[in-house]
């Protein structure tokens, strides 16, 4: 609260009845008025806002100080041991109480609302007209800050219509607007760059309350799923972001509760209009922020199901967000984060997880982060390119990903290692470097993220989830980040748009991917595919034309063919998948295909705790780095030879093995008849040398076939399900061949520990192996040259 701004109003007024106010020594003095209980000390900033709200009754709504009483003392309980007060009373010449006002400071306005009504005001205006007085309006009140100038936020309650807490608690109706001169309270809408524009300051503990009072009211109960109740407030603030966000000044915002005179009196709007009104809002933001254009899907969609998610809560929801900004609130000292942390604090006590959709950890993600080096390859992408890396998830979930990458890029980029310049000194001072630092993507107070609108994508086909990732994001300040709520395995024409830029439209065929279209635009992926899921129907019968493997319609390997489209030559890979696609032999095929198209820089097995408790599924985080077109035709190269190799070797295993068992003799067949024993054993060697077994130097191939049948058999053998995409061949005595000559090392670990253990109950914080923290535990330590986590030696690892 800005103190300074109200000792410039009081002191500006001509009537004083606040006639000391002394901040720096926390002294104030009141006259004029009546004093029940004599105030002479600053004890908050709720005093602070009565001193205006009782100069602003005088001398801008015209009461007379001698109406106005503080402190009102009242007795209550048995045997009248209570002795309650209220903060202010503006009388009418009869005595009775038109204004009975409980003043609260802007921190505390939102907090506890309904208590404060239900506890304070109507329980003490009981009391008043026990005394045989009435009471016409009760007020909750506070002031505001608005283009440097203070004013009211307030509840207004006419007792007369809604005589308990009961009967107006069914209606919540309220005014806004304090009355004139003992005129009518009316409700005042909130419209853009007006005295009653949405409030822009506010503190994250004020947002906590907020979000507890949501989660109490919305969830509190039961008879709904709780992700019901979560989808329909996701789908209610990206509404209101979408006003915002269309409003000119002027404007009157469309997400609030509205009125209208009538007969000289205030009636207010019926629910069903409210709906109607938030709905048109919501069907907006659809087209224009999550990119659904289909006239028949836009008219099927609701911003809440009526039948889980009552109109009674619609309208409670609105009132408690109406006066805030989604858009341009912020916090003087963490304006980028806190509307942020509040929408993420309400996903991960509004989202139930189950197996089938569940989050990946906040620690797990930032050790991908810095494992794969995404600091040094933004240094590296801006002074070459004057580009931060394009990033994307292709299955976003709530967009955890998406968010750390934000917060990382932001954070190194702008104030690690920051120099005279401001912005990491690793830069270097290229003029065009610093420009784009200062005016393209870094914006000051909580604009500092809007790069992210042009260089982080995602997709994410659960459509509760999509719309959660792309409130996430606007939360963040991301200046609206091309999310597309649409299954992530879908032919890139299907990302459609109305705005520019778009690069995940953009594809070409790729000879070297057997003709496919691949879009080849971004340098970083960071993502968990989901694993072993019924695909959607539409996007199976695209499979087959897009994807080399897509008869096998196994989720987490079709992603990884994704990952390998989206990636440009050198791109980075950081994903999550089931130890399963590392060692069982369903999976060799898409083994094949990473060590192909890819260069393996790391496997990091994850504890079976690490998805607990929503799956006990064991996991390993793959690093590694798309191959270049000239990388991948070496490959080709070598696997040609080996295959040829292979074919030789093949043919002539079988040959021996049919003369050692005594099927045919030597002389029929060309391709040994002319070998001697020795060389038939070598040809046998060479079948069998990547198979455990042991050949003595004594035995002849006949012995070999003797103890070894059905080892030659499976290695003569050809792979029916990859001769499509590698031949009539033996793809694991190929692979074995051409590893032999493209050796290189693969960095990998296996942590026991990584910070959490997470329950039912709650999380429990354990010993990290990823990564070493300081002893807040909330920055993570490297390039130090110590080497203690799995991170240290990470690090070291050269990518291109």
């Amino acid at each position: 609260m800005n103190r300074e701004l109200v000792k410039k109003y009081i002191d500006s007024c001509s009537t004083k009845v606040v006639t000391k106010f002394d901040i720096s020594n926390n002294k104030i003095s009141y006259d004029g008025i009546i004093q029940n209980r004599v105030i002479n000390s600053i004890d908050g900033d709720e005093e602070v806002t009565r001193a205006f709200l009782l100069t602003h009754l005088v001398n801008d709504l015209g009461y007379k100080p001698s109406n106005i009483e503080i402190e009102h003392e009242y007795s209550g309980g048995r045997p009248f041991t209570m002795h309650p007060r209220i903060d202010v009373v503006v009388r009418d010449s009869k005595g009775n109480a038109f204004l009975f006002i409980e003043c609260k400071s802007p921190s505390e306005f939102n907090n506890n609302q309904d208590t404060i009504i239900e506890q304070q005001l109507y329980n003490l205006a009981g009391l008043e007209l026990i005394k045989g007085n009435k009471v016409k309006y009760l007020v909750l009140y506070t002031t505001k800050e608005s283009n440097s100038t203070v004013g009211d936020e307030c509840i207004i309650i006419d007792l007369e219509k809604y005589p308990t807490f009961e009967s107006w608690n069914s209606s919540r109706n309220f005014t806004n607007t304090l009355p004139a001169n003992y005129g009518r309270a009316l409700r005042k809408p909130y419209a853009k760059a007006t005295d009653k524009d949405l409030e822009k300051n506010f503190t994250g503990e004020m947002l906590k309350h907020l979000q507890v009072d949501l989660h109490n009211v919305l969830w509190g109960g039961g008879g709904t799923d709780d992700n019901d109740i979560f989808s329909s407030l996701t789908n209610l603030i990206l509404a209101k972001i979408q006003d915002e966000d269309e409003k000119e000044d002027g404007d009157v915002y469309d997400f609030q509760s509205m009125s209208y005179i009538k007969d000289g009196d205030e009636e207010f709007e019926d629910d069903d209009t409210l709906f109607e009104r938030i709905n048109s809002l919501y069907r907006r933001a659809l087209k224009s922020k999550l990119y659904i254009v289909n006239e028949d899907d836009l008219n099927k969609s609701y911003v809440i199901d009526t039948k889980k998610f009552s109109l009674s809560k619609l309208k409670y929801t609105v009132q408690k967000l109406e006066n805030l900004s989604f858009v341009d609130g912020k916090n003087s000292l963490n304006g980028k984060d806190i509307l942020g942390d509040f929408f993420e604090e309400i996903i991960r006590s509004g989202f139930k997880q189950s197996k089938g959709q569940f989050f990946t950890h906040v620690n797990v993600v930032r050790f991908m982060l810095l494992a794969i080096q995404a600091d040094r390859l933004a240094i590296k992408r801006i002074k070459e390119d004057k580009e931060i890396p394009y990033m994307i998830d292709p299955s976003a979930g709530s967009g955890t990903f998406l968010i750390e990458y934000m917060k990382f890029i932001t954070q190194n980029m702008k104030y690690r290692n920051q120099g005279p310049d401001g912005y990491n000194s690793d830069l270097g001072s290229a003029r065009a470097v610093k420009d784009k630092i200062h005016s393209d993507w870094f914006y000051p107070d909580n604009r500092e993220n809007r790069w992210a609108q042009t260089y982080i994508y995602a997709t994410e086909m659960n459509f509760n989830l999509g719309t959660a990732t792309k409130v996430n994001m606007i939360l963040h300040g991301d200046g609206s980040t091309n999310i597309f709520v649409k299954d992530g395995l879908l032919p890139f024409k299907h990302y459609e748009k109305e705005t520019a830029p778009n690069v995940l439209n953009i594809v070409e065929t790729n000879s070297l991917y057997m003709d496919k279209e691949i879009n080849g635009q971004f340098d970083l992926i960071l993502t968990n595919p989901p694993f072993s899921v019924e695909l959607d129907n539409d996007t199976k019968k695209t499979l087959t034309t897009n994807f080399m493997f897509g008869y096998k319609k196994n989720s987490e390997n079709l992603f990884i063919e994704r990952w390998y489209q989206l990636l440009r030559p050198n791109g980075r890979l950081a994903a999550v998948l089931p130890e399963s696609v590392f060692d069982t032999t369903e999976n060799k095929y898409i083994r094949l295909f990473l060590y192909k198209y890819f260069t393996i820089k790391a496997i990091v097995s994850l504890p079976q705790l690490t998805f607990e408790p929503y799956t006990p599924t064991k996991t390993s985080i793959l690093f590694a780095q798309k191959k270049t077109n000239s990388e991948v035709e070496q490959w080709n190269k070598l696997w040609e030879q080996a295959s040829n190799k292979w074919s030789k070797l093949a043919t002539r295993g079988k040959n021996i093995v049919s003369v050692a068992k005594g099927l045919s003799s030597r002389d029929k067949f060309p391709s040994i008849s002319g070998s001697s024993d020795a060389e038939l054993k070598d040809i046998l060697c060479q079948l069998l040398k990547n198979y455990n077994v042991t050949i003595e130097d004594d035995y002849s191939y006949n012995k070999i076939v003797e103890l070894y049948e059905d080892e030659i058999e499976d290695a003569i053998s050809f792979d029916k399900d990859t001769q499509d995409v590698f031949g009539y061949v033996n793809t694991w005595w190929v692979f074995n061949e051409v590893a032999s000559q493209l050796d290189y090392e693969i960095f990998m670990a296996e942590a026991s520990n990584i910070g959490y253990k997470r329950t039912k109950r709650g999380e429990k914080p354990m010993p990290n192996e990823l990564y070493r923290t300081n002893n807040l535990r909330n920055t993570i330590l490297f390039d130090d040259g110590i080497k203690e986590s799995i991170l240290d030696t990470m690090r070291d690892i050269e990518w291109k």
